[in-house]
């Protein structure tokens, strides 16, 4: 039976933005170190935060999960 190992996790912010054009554009912003057992609920409020400090729309928050795959 085979086993996973979880190395890291990352939240990525997706944000959208109108260029020097009026061309809607996205943007993904990513911090490492998201611990792997975080509640969704959690991930949002962090994800709110962060992207209230910035002037464009929060448009989707993604959780990243890098994991290992061994043989047993």
């Amino acid at each position: 039976m085979a086993e996973r190992k979880n190395l890291a996790n990352k939240l990525q912010l997706v944000i959208s933005y109108f260029d020097e054009n009026d061309v809607a554009k996205v943007r993904k912003v990513s911090y490492k170190g998201l611990k792997g057992a975080s509640e969704p609920a959690a991930i949002i409020s962090a994800a709110e935060a962060l992207a209230g400090l910035q002037e464009d729309s929060l448009t989707k928050v993604v959780e990243i999960a890098e994991n290992e795959i061994l043989a047993a």
